[in-house]
């Protein structure tokens, strides 16, 4: 994460968030050329997959999923 970032923004990026997230920082500063466009394809592939499931990402897990 960029060391200027928003102190209300970091505060809510838990640790192993933050670790991903560097590491992508990292890798695409050495290596852009690696990135790639999504295609229309796998945008269909990803919504054949899902179909219509719905997420409350503000619920929280039942105590035997979290």
């Amino acid at each position: 994460m960029k060391k200027d970032a928003d102190d209300a923004e970091t505060a809510i990026i838990s640790s192993p968030e933050k670790v991903i997230l560097d590491f992508l920082e990292r890798d695409i500063a050495a290596h852009p050329e690696r990135l790639q466009p999504i295609t229309a394809e796998q945008v269909r592939r990803v919504q054949s997959l899902v179909g219509d499931v719905s997420v409350e990402l503000d619920t929280p897990l039942p105590p035997d999923d979290a």
